[in-house]
C-alpha cells in the first residue's frame, strides 16, 4: 500500500462519528455527597451515562451554577434555589432534609438541656446564613430559648462535613447537621438524635434542572431514574 493510500485511510478514520459517553453535571450542597453520590453511580452503571459532580456549600453550588454554563442540575433546598433566582427548566422533590445533633463516641444526646450542661464546650454548626442545616440549627436553639445561653460555644464552619469532621475527631462535644450525612458517618461517632421537624422551617430537598442545560436529555434520563423503587429505596436509606 502506497503511502497516499495510507494517508487518505487515516484520513477517514479520524473523520469517523466517535460514540461518546453521555453525561450530566450536577452540583450539590456537601451535605448530600453520599446520596448522590451512590444515585449517580447507581445511574452510571444502569445506563452508562456519565455524572460528574460538584459539591460545596450552596451559595457557592449556585453561584456556580448561574455563572459557568457547565452545570445541568442542582440539588439542595428548594426556598435556597428560588432565593438564588437559578433559572429552572423543571424540578422534581428528592424528599425532606432532617436536622440532628450528632455526638463524639463515648457520649449521648438527649434534648436541648444537654447543650446547657456546663461540661459542653463547644457545638458545631454550619454555616448560619449560607447552609441550610445551620440556618435550621439557629431555629432550633433561638426557639427552645437556648440560644442566648449557648452562643459561646457555637463553632460556626463552612458546611455540614466540616462540622462533622469535628465531632468524628472528638474535638466538639456536638455538632448540629443532616441525617443524610450523619448516616454515612455514623460508625465514626457515638451517635445522633433526630431534632423534632416542628422547631425549624421544613427543609424541602429537590433536583432543579437548568434552563438551558447543555445535556438536556441526560438531564431527563436521570429525572426519569429518581422516579424509580431503585432510588426510592436510596433516597430513603440516606434519611428522605
Amino acid at each position: 500500500m502506497n503511502i497516499n493510500k495510507m494517508c487518505l485511510i487515516l484520513i477517514l478514520v479520524l473523520c469517523l462519528p466517535v460514540s461518546a459517553q453521555a453525561k450530566i453535571v450536577i452540583a450539590s450542597g456537601a451535605g448530600y455527597r453520599a446520596l448522590v453520590d451512590e444515585l449517580s453511580d447507581t445511574y452510571t452503571k444502569e445506563t452508562g451515562n456519565k455524572v460528574e459532580r460538584i459539591y460545596g456549600n450552596m451559595s457557592r453550588v449556585t453561584a456556580q451554577a448561574r455563572i459557568s454554563g457547565a452545570v445541568d442540575m442542582v440539588l439542595g433546598d428548594i426556598d435556597f434555589l428560588e432565593k438564588a433566582k437559578l433559572s429552572a427548566k423543571t424540578k422534581q422533590t428528592i424528599g425532606t432534609g432532617k436536622l440532628v445533633v450528632a455526638y463524639p463516641k463515648g457520649t449521648s444526646y438527649h434534648n436541648e438541656s444537654d447543650l446547657l450542661s456546663t461540661s459542653v464546650t463547644r457545638i458545631a454548626l454550619p454555616d448560619t446564613q449560607k447552609a441550610i442545616y445551620g440556618k435550621a440549627a439557629m431555629q432550633y436553639l433561638r426557639g427552645k430559648g437556648i440560644y442566648n445561653k449557648v452562643e459561646s460555644k457555637l463553632l460556626i464552619v463552612g458546611t455540614v462535613p466540616q462540622a462533622a469532621s469535628y465531632v468524628i475527631a472528638g474535638e466538639v462535644d456536638y455538632a448540629l447537621i443532616n441525617l443524610t450525612h450523619a448516616r454515612k458517618i455514623s460508625k465514626s461517632i457515638g451517635g445522633y438524635a433526630l431534632i423534632n421537624q416542628k422547631d425549624y422551617t421544613p427543609i424541602r430537598i429537590v433536583i432543579w434542572q437548568m434552563e438551558g442545560a447543555a445535556n438536556g436529555k441526560e438531564c431527563v434520563g436521570f429525572m426519569t431514574f429518581l422516579k424509580s423503587v431503585k432510588a426510592h429505596k436510596i433516597i430513603a436509606n440516606h434519611g428522605m
